[in-house]
């Protein structure tokens, strides 16, 4: 796959910064493969200073932007009359950081070719014992990101295929718990299910300008997360079935996220493609 001449934004799950030491999470690495096909890649986290030092642990073509996309977003709207006589409202962003961000980006890079987004937080909780602020947090950190930014991409990506003739590509990463759900975790099974609908949707919404695919990935094999078990050497590996004796690591899902966003995959969208080592065929057996 060649992104030589391509602008890659990846946001979420850069990595983690511990006492100066980086470790390489999923965007990270598939950061980190753009940059090694040729791409310029943005990249953003909930945390700046993340991002600083992905970008400095992989070096090359990749710049770290800072931009809080927890924030709620501020707008006033503004009645007008369009050229067909109809009366419309508009929206009018008074404070929007993605948007901002996504200014910075162009007025830098002149485009936006990709955009790959992945925020996943996880916490269990019985449905009955989920209080409003666990809830609230639960939607804010697996749904909000991905929300303000692909709403802050939307019409320069729109943009750019009137003046430049690109078509952009978007990947949504997302868990497998969003189609299968989960025991304990419907919380966290439903806001990852609503990354597949949101995917789906967007297909149709940006299908003048822009590719909309998902990734669902299982449980990875360095996270302690309920689901299948298989007695393996006496331990139990949530990740491993009969389908595959393999673990599976953020190895394996990068090259698919990267794949969607390649013009490779131009004739893919509106799907949500699962990288489980087997188990949804385990689940649907």
């Amino acid at each position: 796959m060649n992104f030589e001449n391509k602008v890659c934004l990846v946001a979420g799950n850069l990595g983690k910064l511990k006492k100066d030491k980086f470790t390489c999470g999923l965007g990270g690495l598939i950061a980190q493969q753009l940059v090694a096909d040729g791409a310029q890649v943005v990249a953003i986290d909930l945390d700046y200073e993340v991002a600083k030092a992905c970008a400095a642990s992989i070096g090359g073509k990749i710049k770290a932007y800072e931009c809080d996309l927890l924030k709620d977003r501020t707008s006033e709207e503004t009645d007008y009359i369009d050229d067909r006589g109809k009366a419309k409202t508009t929206v009018k962003w008074t404070d929007n950081p993605a948007l901002e961000m996504v200014e910075k980006i162009i007025a830098s890079f002149g485009k936006i070719d990709a955009v790959i987004s992945n925020f996943d937080y996880f916490e269990q909780a019985r449905v009955d014992n989920s209080s409003e602020e666990f809830y609230e947090k639960m939607k804010q950190m697996n749904v909000s990101p991905t929300f303000h930014l692909l709403a802050a991409v939307r019409e320069q990506l729109s943009l750019q295929r009137k003046t430049q003739g690109t078509y952009a590509k978007i990947v949504i990463i997302t868990n497998i718990m969003g189609k299968a759900g989960m025991s304990l975790g419907s919380i966290y099974s439903a806001f990852k299910g609503s990354m597949v609908g949101l995917t789906k949707s967007l297909a149709r919404e940006f299908a003048r300008f822009a590719n909309v695919n998902g990734v669902a990935h299982g449980p990875l094999s360095e996270k302690k997360m309920q689901g299948p078990k298989d007695r393996v050497k006496k331990n139990y590996m949530a990740t491993q079935t009969e389908m595959s004796n393999l673990p599976l690591t953020i190895k394996n899902i990068a090259p698919l996220a990267r794949f969607l966003a390649s013009d490779d995959a131009a004739g893919i969208t509106g799907q949500v493609m699962n990288v489980d080592g087997g188990l949804w065929l385990k689940l649907e057996s």
